[in-house]
């Protein structure tokens, strides 16, 4: 089949904008939907089945066997065709990040910011009818994956303080009511937030008789929620990830994660500034771990058992001899202990980064519990990046070896 041929195949992208394609931070493209560009936006939404998610070797190759006869002319003819030059440049060991962004209807945000005016003057009762819609077509849209509580603008995460404001809207609209389960258990909530509705063909699991998802919540496909799995409102969890405890209110979670029996993933909805957990893909969560206050996991990164990070807490890295915190990367001193055993303390910061959100874990680190040096000298727990992996197959072995290490 030729390329037009290939395009009738695949999903429409109608509602999407533009995707922007990132690497280490930095927008390397961006395909917008417009006359010219549509077929490359097409090829790539495709190719991350709609929403964040990386390009790796595989689906590069993938990708430029849809281009069909535009891929020979691309190697023949450098430049004339970037789209296909991205593709063409991913090699085994590397990936892109390909970052969807969908359409809007227009006046969504103004409605929102109206609204949040009025409930802070007293008034959203004066318009009752308008906010709760509002306020609905926001959820509606966060359950469809199509507006996210925090997005890649310009290659950086950056809360969507609006689409807060609207999820905020739902409690002064909604009252108390009672919910009751098969089993005549009561339950009590907002009305503007009962458990989310789903008629089975959304793509993933959620299994009984304990697990759930909030209204405004989004789950990719192939995700499964094993009891007590939960997503909050505002959550959003990739394609293919399994959770079996909570992704907090706000989290966003990508493809092909695990989090694991016991761990946590913390959320944020108020103060609306505030970034939430963010998970990359290919994460694992160990039994019993945390990630709260807005820490950020690169993809492939690994948490031991038991091991937790929050804003406060620092991340040994002593095979890059620095350390990660929430001010930024920062020294990493050493402290000989004799015998060959070592300690560590935290430096000043050497690389500042904005100290709104928590400390920042580089792809592909196996974080392991450890100790350091305290400003008085004590002791205390502190995570350690113990080795750093390529791929999902090594995560096992070099785990067991880490801890056994």
């Amino acid at each position: 089949m030729n390329f037009k041929e290939i395009l009738a195949t695949l999903k429409p992208v109608d509602e999407i904008e533009k995707i922007d394609i990132v690497a280490d931070g930095k927008v390397l493209n961006i395909i917008p939907n417009a006359p010219g560009k549509s077929g490359s936006l097409q090829v790539y939404a495709n190719l991350v089945g709609f929403d964040n998610g990386n390009i790796d070797f595989a689906l590069a190759q993938k990708g430029l066997e849809y281009f069909a006869e535009h891929t020979a002319d691309a190697k023949a003819n450098p430049g004339a065709h970037p789209n296909i030059d991205l593709l063409l440049d991913i090699k085994e060991d590397s990936y892109v990040k390909a970052v969807v962004h969908y359409k809007i209807p227009g006046d969504l945000k103004e409605r929102v910011e109206k609204y949040t005016a009025l409930k802070k003057e007293g008034k959203l009762n004066e318009d009752k009818a308008g906010a709760l819609a509002t306020f609905n077509e926001v959820m509606d849209l966060l359950e469809a994956g199509k507006l996210r509580t925090a997005q890649i603008v310009d290659g950086k995460w950056e809360a969507n303080q609006w689409v807060k404001n609207g999820i905020m809207l739902g409690f002064p609209l909604g009252e108390i009511i009672v919910y009751n389960g098969s089993s005549d258990i009561a339950f009590t909530d907002k009305e503007t937030f009962p458990v989310r509705k789903m008629t089975g063909k959304e793509g993933f699991r959620v299994v009984p008789p304990a697990a759930g998802l909030r209204r405004g919540a989004f789950a990719g496909a192939g995700c499964v929620f094993m009891p007590p799995g939960y997503a909050n409102v505002g959550a959003h969890v990739g394609a293919g990830t399994m959770v079996e405890n909570l992704a907090g209110s706000c989290c966003q979670v990508g493809k092909d994660s695990h989090i694991s029996a016991g761990a946590i993933i913390g959320g944020v909805l108020d103060p609306v500034e505030a970034t939430p957990v963010i998970i990359g893909d290919h994460v694992l969560l160990g039994e019993g771990s945390g990630v709260t206050q807005g820490a950020r996991l690169g993809d492939l990164v690994t948490l031991a058992p038991g091991v937790h990070i929050s804003k406060a807490t620092p991340i040994l890295d002593p095979l890059n001899n620095v350390a990660y915190t929430s001010a930024g990367t920062a020294e990493l001193i050493t402290h000989e202990l004799g015998g060959g055993v070592k300690t560590y303390s935290v430096g000043k910061v050497i690389e500042a980064k904005d100290p709104g959100y928590g400390p920042e874990i580089p792809a592909g680190a196996l974080v392991i519990p450890s100790m350091s040096v305290s400003s008085k000298g004590t002791l205390k727990l502190t995570p350690l990046i113990a080795k750093y992996i390529k791929s999902a197959s090594e995560r096992a072995y070099a785990l067991e070896e880490a801890l056994r290490g």
